[in-house]
């Protein structure tokens, strides 16, 4: 069954890795992620998309990473597209995750609806309880402090 996992660009490297890291941690290893990136931050992802690999290989996935960018930060159907498609393209025995973490607020909101209207069968955020944390690693916060939430089994 293949997997795959949509997310937003962002220009720290801890909001695109440390949710994929805590997912592949709970079991879901995707096969795929696909990054929506805007011109404001195409530049500050090309180091991220070869940790994102690296994750995969890390849980014994042949992880491919594909970068999407909108023509403009506030392209809105653009951005709706991205999820919509990237949920309904995924065949029957596919799974798809969304990750809401990363990116800004509208993305995230828009990137939430998407994935619960158009049947994503995860739609994660990670939660850290501290803004202690921030700008940490996955590995280096402690598990009490973190929680990687599916809204799919919330709402």
């Amino acid at each position: 069954m293949d997997r795959h996992w949509l997310t937003i660009a962002s220009p720290t490297t801890e909001a695109m890795t440390n949710p994929l890291l805590a997912a592949c941690e709970d079991g879901y290893v995707p096969d795929s992620v696909q990054i929506l990136s805007n011109p404001t931050v195409e530049d500050d992802i090309s180091s991220v998309v070869p940790l994102l690999e690296t994750i995969g290989e890390e849980y014994d996935a042949d992880t491919t990473v594909d970068v999407h960018t909108v023509s403009e930060e506030t392209a809105f159907t653009e951005i709706v597209d991205f999820f919509r498609e990237g949920i309904e393209d995924a065949g029957a025995n596919e799974q798809v995750a969304v990750d809401i973490t990363p990116g800004r607020k509208y993305m995230s909101a828009i990137a939430f609806q998407a994935g619960v209207r158009y049947g994503a069968d995860h739609v994660f955020y990670l939660l850290l309880d501290s803004s202690e944390f921030y700008g940490q690693l996955f590995p280096d916060i402690p598990r009490p402090a973190v929680d990687l939430i599916d809204f799919t089994e919330v709402v």
